[in-house]
């Protein structure tokens, strides 16, 4: 049985929170929603993430160049990227960067929580 955790969901609107919300609930987990790169590292500093799903587009920063900022202070932390397209060219750059998983939106929600879970479970070893 996983332990419960807490998910850390950066994203410029809400669609894939208020998608995740019911599903972090029924799994024991905790969801918080921040909009910037800015409020990650603000959440990161003050809180015990285990799971971070961050959208490739955030405002201030590509997922690439965050990724690096994110794995220095915190190395181990499960980091999924989610994509609105499938771009070879971003994912590949993305990739390099050490991350746990890369989500295409459009290839649907179930493969999405599967990762969530699994990354989970490894946060909590």
């Amino acid at each position: 049985m996983e332990r419960c955790g807490t998910l850390l969901v950066a994203e410029p609107g809400s669609e894939l929170s208020v998608c995740l919300h019911s599903w972090v609930e029924e799994n024991g987990h905790q969801l918080i929603k921040v909009d910037s790169f800015k409020d990650v590292l603000m959440t990161l500093q003050g809180e015990k993430i285990n799971v971070l799903v961050m959208d490739a587009r955030l405002p201030e920063a590509m997922g690439y160049e965050a990724i690096s900022i994110i794995k220095g202070l915190h190395r181990k932390l499960p980091i999924i990227i989610t994509a609105d397209e499938n771009n070879p060219e971003q994912e590949s750059r993305i990739r390099h960067q050490g991350i746990f998983y890369y989500h295409v939106k459009s290839f649907g929600m179930e493969e999405l929580m599967l990762a969530i879970s699994n990354a989970m479970m490894r946060s909590s070893q």
